[in-house]
């Protein structure tokens, strides 16, 4: 076993003990929120896969981008909102049902967002790829909807230790993720320096920005549900477009150094934008309204 792949599987059992503890503190109910409250789910819809993928696509269409970086732009914008996030999305003061909705929904979603979207780009850069929703099964149903199951029925076998275990869950994963990223940065580094001045870093950040613009203003009149959906819309799951960038260019190392390059600007970007939001609420805003574990 390399040590890459050690790395991958270090980030898959980060993601699912985040994601686990987040479940820990849901309910079924919560997985069809956006269904019933349908006017925040459009307002998502609109958010994550329209408003996002469209600038994208014009970023990519009409920039001299590199092809790597055009493909994994695209690629990151027609993929759910990454399963790192939803304990930034609740201290931002999303509502835990809300926040499972908004990842059960979106990772649905993007099975068929996600093909059709490829289908596209492949005509937009004359790339001959087609993308299987199998292939795109695989990544969610490990990271994302497979801890979510098992959250949500853990949760009465566990009782009145659901909160120790969900902020044992929580911290495991954050320290994992963080020590993943550091791994990323060391394995990647060299093309993802390649990366760097040629507008690259711009792009990225431009995407990203549009995500929690769109998303802020989107997100419905709960300003904790707005500042989740802004930080989903920014940044997406990287899983998801890896296997997107696989199927459309395989063994090009710039392809995947991309993609964790967009995903650390987005993340860099969001904790700027959860102090102005914290700072705009005051003590008693939305940095402080996550509902208790």
């Amino acid at each position: 076993m390399t040590l890459l792949m050690i790395v991958k599987l270090a980030t898959v059992l980060s993601i699912v003990l985040l994601l686990f503890g987040l479940a820990l503190r849901a309910k079924v109910a919560d997985l069809g929120y956006l269904v019933r409250e349908w006017r925040l789910g459009l307002g998502a819809f609109v958010a994550m896969f329209v408003c996002v993928p469209v600038v994208a696509f014009l970023l990519a269409r009409f920039l001299d981008l590199q092809q790597p970086v055009a493909i994994a732009l695209i690629a990151m914008a027609l993929s759910p909102l990454p399963p790192i996030l939803p304990g930034k999305q609740l201290k931002a003061g999303g509502e835990a049902s809300y926040v499972t909705g908004l990842m059960f929904g979106a990772s649905l979603l993007s099975l068929v967002v996600a093909p059709l979207g490829v289908w596209v780009a492949a005509h937009l850069f004359d790339v001959d790829v087609s993308v299987a929703p199998s292939a795109l099964v695989k990544p969610l149903l490990i990271s994302v909807f497979a801890p979510i199951a098992l959250g949500l029925l853990a949760a009465p076998l566990l009782g009145k230790s659901v909160p120790r275990v969900s902020e044992i869950c929580t911290k495991a994963g954050t320290i994992l993720l963080l020590l993943v990223v550091l791994a990323f940065l060391v394995l990647l580094g060299p093309p993802m320096w390649k990366l760097v001045g040629d507008g690259t870093l711009l792009v990225f950040a431009a995407v990203a920005v549009v995500g929690l613009v769109t998303g802020t203003l989107l997100g419905g009149p709960n300003p904790g549900d707005k500042a989740a959906l802004a930080l989903a819309a920014s940044a997406r799951h990287p899983g998801v477009a890896l296997a997107i960038a696989v199927h459309t260019m395989p063994d090009v190392p710039l392809m995947p150094a991309a993609v964790v390059l967009s995903l650390i600007v987005s993340i860099v970007l969001s904790f700027p934008y959860l102090r102005i939001v914290g700072r705009k609420q005051g003590d008693g805003g939305v940095a402080a309204a996550a509902p208790p574990s």
